[in-house]
């Protein structure tokens, strides 16, 4: 191999441009309460080695002047540009849940951080680990959010409601908890290697992702069904929860969901004909 060939090579092996299938996809890193303007700092300084640019601040904890404080911009380093760009929204806290669960409907897409769910009690923390974050190859704008709670608790059920995917990053039972400049780390270096890269031979065909009002009606539709089935209503929960769970991990498009949807309105029709348990 020649000197020349081997240069390229190496460029192209350095060259970190979005694929092509992945440049549709605009992803926000949402801080939920921080609680320390340090952290603040040290992710966006995270988001800038990684190439993610959309920094979203939710109800930061303390002054708002901490966040663009000189030892801040320190921890961010050459990512202070994102820290300046930043969206900040501070609302009343009796009016935060409401408020934060209105502002996430604006996603089409949300992943949320969890230290728990390393056993499968609680069907809510059921989660993923960072490798096996699967990302849609969409023809059209897709808006993906990336939630991170407060450094001593993490974020609550009744935020974790509004996400669509949890991921867990595993690590030692002796103390399970990392920093959370460090599990964004982690995270956005699993997310970088997904869409700088693929593996050779395979090919990716952009489809158009099922949106949020599609997948709410497939929901119902299993919820409808679920009640005529009878099934025991402490259990009715649990059983579309892993429903759900089911097809947002998988992503489903456009077309598989309205196949799924027309098969399950079939059964919904004839089950609603029959005298069940009679």
């Amino acid at each position: 191999m020649n000197k020349k060939k081997l240069k390229q090579e190496i460029e192209s092996f350095r060259e970190t441009e979005v694929l092509d299938e992945y440049k549709n996809i605009e992803f926000s890193i949402v801080l939920v309460q921080p609680e320390h303007a340090g952290n603040i700092g040290a992710i966006a300084r995270i988001m800038k080695n990684f190439n993610f640019n959309n920094l979203i601040i939710f109800n930061p904890i303390g002054e708002k002047q901490k966040i663009f404080s000189h030892e801040t911009h320190g921890y961010a380093m050459h990512g202070s540009d994102i820290l300046e760009h930043a969206e900040i929204i501070i609302v009343k806290q009796d009016e935060h849940l409401q408020c934060f669960k209105d502002y996430m409907k604006k996603f089409d897409l949300i992943f949320a951080t969890t230290a728990k769910g390393k056993h499968y009690r609680n069907i809510k923390r059921l989660a993923i680990f960072p490798d096996d974050v699967n990302l849609p190859a969409s023809k059209s704008l897709l808006r993906v959010a990336i939630l991170f709670g407060k450094e001593s608790r993490g974020l609550t059920n009744e935020e974790l409601d509004v996400a669509d995917i949890l991921i867990r990053i595993p690590t030692a039972d002796i103390y399970s908890t990392l920093n959370i400049s460090h599990a964004c780390g982690i995270i956005l270096y699993e997310i970088f290697k997904k869409i700088h890269s693929i593996k050779l031979g395979r090919g990716i065909n952009p489809v158009l992702l099922a949106d949020k009002n599609d997948r709410r009606m497939l929901y119902e539709l299993i919820s409808e069904i679920i009640n005529i089935l009878k099934i025991r209503t402490h259990r009715k929960e649990r059983v579309l929860l892993s429903f759900k769970n089911i097809f947002e991990r998988s992503l489903i498009s456009r077309k598989e969901l309205s196949l799924m949807f027309g098969v399950l309105s079939k059964i919904n029709s004839i089950l609603k004909n029959l005298k069940l348990y009679e």
